[in-house]
């Protein structure tokens, strides 16, 4: 998949970046969407967590990583 990383490496800085989900076997990313890492946004489905991506208006949020269900990649936008 020319152009994504792994989610571990991803800035989690503010910087706008496209995350998006794969599975192992799959060849394409699934779905992604342009957003930031905010380290304080919580969403109330996960109230555990503090720090998630977020998109630049704020209407969605996505968990953490891959463990959490989280995006599995990312690539500049």
């Amino acid at each position: 998949m020319e152009g994504w990383e792994t989610i571990n490496t991803a800035p989690k800085d503010g910087t706008l970046i496209r995350v998006g989900w794969k599975e192992p076997s799959d060849t394409r990313m699934q779905e992604w969407f342009t957003m930031r890492w905010g380290h304080i946004q919580r969403n109330g489905l996960f109230p555990e967590n503090t720090g998630m991506w977020v998109t630049p208006d704020g209407s969605m949020t996505w968990n953490g990583g891959p463990d959490d269900h989280g995006p599995t990649h990312w690539s500049p936008v």
